[in-house]
């Protein structure tokens, strides 16, 4: 970015960013979150469903359907709160960037 686009249009365009993203930024953090556990209790169920030695359960219970599918749930919320997550934090960059100039140049540095 030029850092002489910097204004406080762009300012106001990287808070409404940040501000309109909130609920979704939460939701797909509570998402990843809850499907962490889902991973645990996939994991677990198949581990009880398995027969053998505690490893060849642990085994067993990694490579059932029901974990994997469980894995590629988490993955793909974890993706789009990763996402979302970049965004807002390129967003605070910017403002953080403009302070930063702005104080700069009441100082008279620039």
């Amino acid at each position: 970015m030029n850092l002489e686009q910097l204004n406080e249009n762009r300012i106001e365009q990287a808070l409404m960013r940040l501000a309109n993203s909130d609920e979704e930024h939460a939701a797909w953090a509570g998402q990843v979150k809850y499907l962490e556990e889902g991973l645990k209790q996939a994991e677990a169920h198949a581990f009880l469903l398995a027969d053998g030695t505690v490893a060849e359960r642990n085994a067993k219970a990694k490579s059932s359907d029901k974990y994997a599918e469980a894995v590629l749930a988490w993955t793909n919320a974890y993706k789009r709160f990763k996402k979302i997550d970049n965004e807002r934090n390129h967003e605070m960059r910017i403002i953080d960037i403009w302070r930063t100039l702005s104080s700069n140049r009441r100082q008279g540095n620039m």
